[in-house]
């Protein structure tokens, strides 16, 4: 199996690498050169994370909103690895707790380039290389943020998210033919790096789980295909109960 994983210099998409890694894939990690947000981890420090596990991974800069990096850092993978079996659109920007008036439009535009369009450039791109192949899975982060206002998420934030779901879930029914899954996971709430540098998430820390605690989710949805498992929103929180092995759903 051939992953690409995004957003992958820390956290989830760090974890999900070294899970996908640790069952035997071969790994196409990308994020972007230099982190504006001046936050932990490096997409080499995930390459060698692999590498010392035994691990076999291809690491790729990339900003996914940008679709030259993102076609090229595709055909890198194509031409290393000759398939791609799993998108895992990981790669994200978070803005809670600013109100409409408070985020400019340049931000705006930032942060919806990110989660909205990143997952569609990324997506976009590899889905040659998987119709031809007759079969595939895309992993598009979602969020309860995106389905309740209640949840704190704001209009910029639930939105972008809003946005991610009904793209995978129209994107599952435009692709079903092919054999390709399309899902969206949600993967609650976690103490990553990102959430860490929220003040407001140290009320419910003690709640949040390691990003590798969905590492089984990611595993699981990753095997799919359109005949078994796809146009689902899968909360990691009911895996095993309402979506994963032993459910037949």
């Amino acid at each position: 199996m051939v992953a690409v994983v995004t957003g992958a210099s820390r956290g989830l998409g760090r974890a999900i690498a070294k899970e996908y890694a640790g069952e035997g894939a071969s790994v196409v990690i990308c994020a972007r050169s230099q982190s504006p947000t001046g936050l932990d981890g490096t997409l080499e420090e995930t390459a060698a994370d692999i590498r010392n596990a035994g691990g076999d991974v291809l690491a790729v800069d990339c900003d996914v909103t940008d679709e030259t990096q993102v076609d090229a850092m595709v055909r890198r993978a194509l031409d290393r690895y000759g398939k791609i079996d799993v998108l895992f659109n990981n790669a994200g920007a978070m803005v809670l707790g600013e109100s409409i008036l408070e985020i400019d439009p340049a931000r705006w535009d930032q942060v919806m380039r990110v989660n909205a369009n990143g997952p569609y450039l990324c997506s976009r791109a590899v889905l040659p290389a998987m119709m031809e192949q007759g079969r595939g899975s895309i992993i598009n982060i979602g969020s309860r943020m995106a389905t309740d206002p209640g949840l704190g998420g704001g209009v910029l934030y639930s939105a972008s998210k809003a946005a991610v779901h009904m793209f995978s879930l129209c994107l599952a029914d435009e692709v079903r033919d092919y054999n390709i899954a399309v899902n969206i996971l949600s993967p609650g709430s976690l103490r990553s790096e990102g959430s860490a540098a929220i003040p407001w998430t140290q009320r419910d820390w003690h709640e949040r789980v390691d990003p590798s605690a969905v590492g089984p989710c990611a595993v699981y949805l990753a095997l799919q295909d359109a005949g078994t498992f796809t146009g689902r929103l899968a909360l990691r929180a009911e895996f095993g109960t309402t979506w994963g092995p032993g459910t037949d759903k």
